[in-house]
């Protein structure tokens, strides 16, 4: 009796485990994909308004581009969260339409026609509320976020570097080169 129980415990641990593992693996491509977005504008210099908040003693922002920074912030989540969420809803109708015997390709188009127009619509609103971010912002502090970022840089290929990871090149380095270095080609 005691074996049963103890197996069926087991049993009921390691399937939440796998049900844990498969939602990690669904939500993973997503993450991936932000975090890319957010290194790629980082490396253009727009930086996220939670990432400026938290550094706002370093950079000196004053009182006045703090609240203008978190007006910003919150009027962009509440509208992205609304087109989010109808984004969502026109999936889930495009969903049960294939689903259905008789698919009207006509109805489909439009489905796949008025996501794709939400979607460019989120990203295009999402770069202007970085831009309109970066804007509040002097000179002198994009400054200072840019050499932040540069040392942030180099901290991680310090730490890379110790664990004998392989890394780019810094950028600029493959330019030192000189021509003799290159191997003949025959």
């Amino acid at each position: 009796m005691n074996k049963k129980i103890i197996f069926l415990l087991i049993m009921v641990l390691l399937l939440a485990t796998l049900s844990q593992a498969q939602d990690r693996k669904k939500l993973l491509p997503n993450m991936l994909n932000s975090m890319r977005f957010g290194l790629y504008m980082a490396e253009n210099n727009l930086f996220e308004a939670r990432f400026i908040l938290h550094l706002k003693s370093e950079i000196g922002l004053s009182a006045k581009q703090e609240q203008k920074i978190e007006d910003m912030m919150l009027a962009y989540e509440e509208n992205a969260i609304r087109r989010g969420s109808d984004v969502k809803v026109l999936e889930l109708k495009f969903a049960s339409q294939l689903k259905g015997n008789r698919i009207d390709r006509r109805e489909m188009e439009k489905l796949v026609r008025e996501i794709a127009r939400m979607k460019t619509d989120l990203q295009v609103g999402h770069l202007n509320y970085l831009l309109d971010v970066r804007d509040t912002l002097t000179p002198e502090q994009i400054q200072k976020l840019e050499k932040m970022k540069e040392n942030f840089r180099g901290e991680m290929r310090k730490k890379m570097g110790k664990r004998g990871a392989m890394l780019p090149p810094p950028p600029g380095a493959m330019e030192d080169m000189d021509e003799e270095d290159d191997p003949p080609t025959d």
